[in-house]
């Protein structure tokens, strides 16, 4: 009986807890179902974003909320360091900013999952230990780039080498800069990594460095202060050459001067570093050197002979004299050497230059016998012209004329003056005779110019008077003219051996001669012609009044010649054997008679 008791109440227990249970289910079953459905438009309770807790908030709701508290949006404090530079920022100041809408859908997301278990899994954790939704960001990269911008407007500079310039005697540096540029894009993503990772504390600034090429140019200052410091003294070489430079006195090359030269340039390196070089400008250098030099040279002077037929000897008559002459491109280079050095004392490199034919060169000259010669008459002319052709032809007695050199009648006649021993006398001008210093030069020309011509040398340069000239004839056609600068006579010595003049000037039958020795080489020379062609008849007489003549007086002046071509042909022969057949043209204008008519009462 008792058990049965006992069973019954147990079970009837067991129906009351069932129900308890069953009405307890019933009742969390209604709660869970109020709750979804209350929340079913509205975030879930225990949802924060950055703090702020929008549980409960409709969408609309939290991203009003959301828009209003955390926007602008400062995020964690930034500190932007360069160096000893630093820039304290917030997200903002990069132009980032909360997006409202898409963190309140990232919190209305919060308990809501695939399946239902899930998704009150969620909910039941956010409300017993809440949920932080991470906010989601957006980002304007141009707020972001004035930022920085302006960080790099203060970073920024640029690369400079260091240089040199010199103003007068003073050397101005400009000391080398290394380059700093703000790499922005860089700077930007360690900045947006940051931000985006909800993080702050100091973010070093990306800055390229861009060194110099040139970084130091204190070696080239120094060397530039060396070369200008103080003056070259450039002394002759007075204990080598004694005499030949005892006229000379030292020169100084001056600190402007040496400044004026300088060129500094830039030479790259292996490493693709750039050093300067300081040197000389050699086109200028050479220019003072070359002007130096003119002031030292000194041609040599051959010793002039006279030749003794007797013995086929050479007897000096004018002593040679040695020349001397400036080593440029030695002189270039110890200018160029010790001008970086504190040796500031330079002995010129002078060189004696030995003349061509000395006083004891005659043995070995190779002049030993009569070669050519030429002869014309002077007779008739006045004592002042007869005077001039003496002193002309002096000019040229026992000159020695070395194998393959080109004589000229200008350069060693000289100096046609008073001075000089000259006298007025006829000349011509134009195309009428007046008097002039000098008259009578073109006879010493014209003598010298047949000597060459039948010793058979090369006749280099020969002009023909305008107008026939007794005294040159005959032959016509066998003259030569002479007007320095622009007029001269040459020619060159062919022939392996020296040359020697010898002028005959007799005054008294009126014959100049000029006799050429050397050595014979077997070539003989002939002449074809002259040969006239084209005649022009002169004019009729000119009649012109002379104030200075009394009236009545007629004085002739000049006298008519008729105008001719000629032609000279000059055969060369070795043996019977022509060699050369040169062809001479000569054109001679008509030439009036001219009288002067005295009209002095």
């Amino acid at each position: 009986m008792f058990l049965r008791r006992t069973i019954f109440w147990i079970t009837q227990l067991a129906i009351f807890v069932v129900y308890v249970v069953a009405i307890n289910a019933l009742v969390a079953s209604l709660a869970v179902l109020v709750f979804e459905w209350r929340h079913q438009s509205r975030i879930y309770p225990g949802v924060t974003v950055l703090g702020l807790d929008v549980g409960g908030l409709e969408l609309h709701q939290a991203m009003t909320l959301l828009d209003q508290q955390l926007n602008p949006y400062q995020g964690e404090p930034l500190t932007l360091r360069y160096g000893q530079q630093s820039w304290r920022l917030s997200a903002s100041d990069l132009g980032v900013s909360l997006d409202a809408p898409a963190t309140a859908v990232s919190a209305y997301a919060v308990g809501r999952k695939a399946t239902i278990l899930e998704s009150l899994k969620e909910q039941a954790q956010a409300l017993r230990q809440g949920h932080l939704v991470r906010p989601s960001l957006k980002f304007d990269t141009g707020v972001a780039t004035v930022f920085l911008s302006q960080v790099a407007r203060e970073v920024n500079r640029p690369m400079r080498n260091a240089d040199l310039t010199v103003h007068g005697l003073q050397v101005e540096v400009t000391f080398s800069q290394v380059g700093l540029d703000v790499d922005l894009a860089a700077t930007y993503q360690l900045l947006h990594e940051r931000v985006a990772s909800f993080s702050g504390g100091e973010v070093e600034l990306v800055v390229h460095e861009k060194p110099p090429l040139v970084a130091d140019v204190s070696q080239a200052q120094a060397l530039i202060e060396t070369m200008i410091g103080s003056p070259l003294l450039l002394s002759p070489n007075f204990e080598v050459r004694g005499e030949l430079v005892g006229d000379l006195r030292p020169w100084i090359l001056g600190q402007e001067t040496i400044a004026d030269m300088l060129i500094i340039r830039q030479v790259k390196e292996n490493d693709d570093r750039v050093k300067l070089e300081v040197e000389l400008d050699q086109d200028k250098l050479g220019a003072y050197v070359a002007g130096l030099a003119a002031q030292i040279e000194r041609p040599p002077e051959n010793a002039r002979f006279d030749f003794d037929d007797a013995t086929s000897s050479l007897t000096p008559i004018v002593p040679s004299r040695e020349g001397r002459a400036l080593d440029i491109a030695e002189t270039m280079r110890l200018i160029n050497t010790q001008a970086a050095t504190a040796n500031r004392q330079i002995t010129l490199p002078i060189l004696a230059v030995r003349p061509q034919a000395a006083d004891d060169d005659g043995p070995n000259l190779g002049i030993v016998e009569l070669v050519s010669e030429g002869t014309t008459s002077f007779k008739g002319s006045s004592a002042s012209r007869a005077r001039n052709i003496q002193v002309a032809a002096s000019q040229f007695h026992g000159l020695v004329i070395p194998p393959g050199q080109v004589f000229s009648f200008n350069d060693n006649l000289g100096e046609v003056s008073a001075a000089t021993g000259y006298e007025e006398s006829v000349i011509i001008t134009g195309d009428r005779t007046t008097e002039g210093i000098g008259g009578g030069i073109c006879q010493v020309a014209t003598t010298a110019f047949r000597a060459a011509f039948w010793g058979g040398f090369s006749i280099r340069e020969r002009a023909p008077h305008s107008f026939r000239v007794s005294w040159y004839e005959p032959p016509v056609g066998l003259d030569a003219t002479v007007f320095a600068p622009a007029v001269d006579f040459k020619f060159l010595n062919d022939t392996p051996y020296h040359l020697l003049i010898e002028t005959e000037t007799d005054l008294q039958t009126g014959v100049l001669s000029f006799h050429f020795y050397s050595t014979k080489t077997g070539r003989t020379v002939e002449m074809e012609g002259p040969f006239e062609e084209n005649v022009v008849p002169h004019g009729e007489p000119i009649y012109q009044e002379e104030p200075t003549l009394p009236k009545g007086t007629t004085k002739q002046v000049e006298w008519a010649r008729n105008g001719v071509d000629v032609t000279i042909y000059r055969i060369i022969k070795e043996g019977d054997q022509v060699i050369a057949r040169e062809k001479f043209f000569s054109r001679y204008k008509p030439w009036q008679a001219v009288y002067l008519v005295g009209t002095k009462e």
